[in-house]
């Protein structure tokens, strides 16, 4: 026994390290629709990226993106501040993971038709791949991107164009860009896409009765429906 698992770990050290640390998600609850999960992130753009550290913890460093998901290389793009250890962290590991959640919310067993526990809700897409520094130039079509997607929606809009270029350059030396290939796509929607169609509904009604969040779920899950297809 004890050199089936001396084995197993030699084996897991040839395969890149995100492919070691999958998430675990129940049949009911995977989204399998890579377009809808690419759509999620494309109205998700923040998430926390992870990569494995030289002591055996992971580093961490939370992050707004960008997408690019026309081209057959499907990637993320992002910056962090240069001091940040995760800098020598992605310098020597060269792969990570992305995680995005979405709304979320506690369920409670009180609306059900029979008795049962409480839950909680979520949505939530970890991407993995391998990571690349941008250069220069791709760092600066990334920023102006960045900018663009969230100012998209403003009346009095602002752009990476009206700032002095010597701004810009200087801010652009205390940042590092990445790519990070989406290599491996994975999506919990975990929604009660298991629940009867009255009991379901009873969930929707009790969640719009509360804040703006459990509203926010209650229109997830209407997306979702019951059950999961």
């Amino acid at each position: 026994m004890q050199q089936f698992f001396t084995k197993l770990i030699q084996l897991s050290q040839l395969l890149p390290k995100w492919y070691i640390c999958f998430m675990y998600i129940p049949k009911d609850f995977e989204l399998k629709d890579q377009e809808l999960v690419l759509k999620f992130l494309e109205q998700h753009a923040f998430g926390t990226l992870t990569v494995n550290g030289s002591d055996g913890f992971p580093e961490a460093v939370h992050i707004p993106f960008t997408g690019e998901f026309e081209e057959a290389k499907k990637f993320l793009e992002f910056h962090v501040a240069k001091p940040n250890t995760i800098v020598q962290a992605i310098s020597a590991m060269k792969t990570g993971k992305i995680i995005v959640t979405g709304a979320h919310g506690y369920i409670s067993s009180s609306v059900y038709t029979h008795v049962n526990v409480p839950t909680y809700n979520y949505e939530a897409v970890h991407v993995s791949g391998g990571i690349e520094e941008l250069n220069p130039q791709e760092l600066k079509n990334h920023l102006t991107k960045l900018v663009d997607t969230f100012e998209y929606s403003r009346e009095d809009k602002v752009r990476m164009s009206q700032w002095p270029t010597e701004m810009i350059d200087a801010y652009m030396q205390e940042i590092v860009g990445y790519r990070i290939e989406i290599q491996h796509l994975e999506a919990a929607f975990k929604l009660s896409q298991n629940r009867n169609e009255t009991d379901f509904n009873r969930i929707l009604d009790d969640l719009n009765t509360r804040n703006t969040n459990d509203q926010q779920l209650a229109e997830a899950m209407k997306q979702a429906k019951c059950p999961i297809k």
